[in-house]
């Protein structure tokens, strides 16, 4: 019974965490999304810090047959899988984890989209642009310079 109340413990622990991890992801989505480079700023680094804790936070050790066990998240996982009173908040726990990494990916993705199209840009400012897409007036392409040095386009 001590084992259940432990594990309880942490998974309540973890849910804590990951739905405010969950939150600063979402927040951090609609920054890159608005451009809101401040705020942007301010959520990376409060992830970053929530992060850091949750990896550097131990499974607690239990008393297991009269000796301290310090389990795995392996062996969590495997109890509380197979523990009825646990299923479900795992489950859970697990479904609000997968949530966490899926918008961590699509803002993953959407920093690249940003930083490609900030160098594109940069590049065309500067009248060069590597993938050679600009055209004339009369949609010919036309030669571009890169420092001076012409390149056909």
């Amino acid at each position: 019974m001590k084992e259940i109340q432990v594990y309880q413990t942490l998974i309540n622990q973890w849910n804590t965490q990951y739905q405010e991890l969950h939150s600063l992801v979402t927040q951090e989505k609609n920054a890159l999304e608005n451009r809101d480079f401040d705020q942007l700023e301010k959520l990376v680094q409060q992830k970053n810090e929530l992060v850091a804790k949750i990896n550097l936070d131990q499974i607690p050790a239990i008393i297991d047959r009269g000796s301290i066990a310090q389990p795995k998240l392996g062996q969590v996982k495997q109890f509380c899988v197979n523990t009825p009173e646990l299923q479900d908040s795992w489950q859970n726990l697990m479904e609000l984890v997968g949530q966490c990494y899926h918008l961590n990916e699509v803002n993953a993705q959407l920093i690249e989209l940003l930083t490609k199209s900030t160098k594109r840009t940069f590049n065309l400012i500067k009248g060069f642009d590597p993938d050679n897409n600009i055209y004339d007036a009369k949609g010919d392409r036309k030669i571009v310079s890169h420092y001076g040095q012409p390149v056909s386009a």
